[in-house]
């Protein structure tokens, strides 16, 4: 299983470069997008997919959507993957099994009302017993999405989810340094990975800027 998170600030003209390349439609999805940051954070996104599909052979790849409405590739359908992005980080999860991720960026908000609309009893009690609750509600937070990107289903099955007994790998980010979450400190991000039960929980990490990538996918 790879990892790979892009710390976005590329140039615009190579974003704009980039997203030519896109087919049409995409293209014109990712225009439509009311930010600058929003259209960068989905250019990268793409440029990631689409140069993974490439090393594994497949030049041209189609964008398709399962039964729940999960994306993958048409031409490599047993290759697994799944995109979140937050702020200034894009990040992608690849592996021979259906994967989950999700970013968030740690940023003050009222997250005890959300905690307790969405988390069970037992979490609100991890969020109000942790020495850093703003980052303990976006680890419950993010490992909830991850579970549900995993399986396909859905952002609004967040709240009722059953989030016992699943795999998850959760870490910070600060700056390009991504650490285990219980050694990660201050965090800029949390991140969460949900991982297939038949799959081992060895994680390759590749951490580059939005430039980087984009300049490899026009190379």
């Amino acid at each position: 299983m790879t990892l790979v998170i892009a710390v976005c600030g590329a140039s615009p003209a190579l974003a704009e470069r980039a997203l030519a390349i896109f087919p049409p439609a995409r293209r014109e999805e990712i225009k439509r997008l009311g930010s600058l940051e929003q259209r960068e954070q989905k250019t990268v996104g793409e440029a990631l997919l689409r140069l993974a599909a490439k090393k594994r052979g497949q030049n041209e790849v189609t964008l398709a959507r399962g039964e729940k409405g999960k994306p993958y590739f048409a031409e490599l359908p047993a290759f697994c993957f799944n995109l979140s992005h937050s702020g200034e980080i894009v990040a992608a999860v690849f592996s021979c099994y259906p994967v989950g991720i999700d970013v968030e960026r740690v940023a003050g908000r009222n997250f005890q009302t959300v905690a307790a609309r969405c988390f069970s009893p037992a979490e609100q009690k991890k969020i109000a017993r942790s020495g850093a609750p703003l980052r303990e509600f976006y680890r419950l937070w993010t490992r909830r999405e991850s579970i549900i990107k995993r399986r396909g289903e859905g952002v609004e099955r967040v709240r009722s989810v059953r989030v016992s007994g699943e795999r998850v790998l959760s870490f910070g980010l600060t700056e390009r340094t991504l650490s285990p979450f219980a050694e990660s400190g201050e965090a800029q991000y949390v991140l969460s990975v949900c991982l297939s039960q038949g799959e081992k929980p060895d994680l390759t990490v590749h951490v580059c800027t939005a430039e980087e990538v984009l300049a490899e996918f026009l190379g």
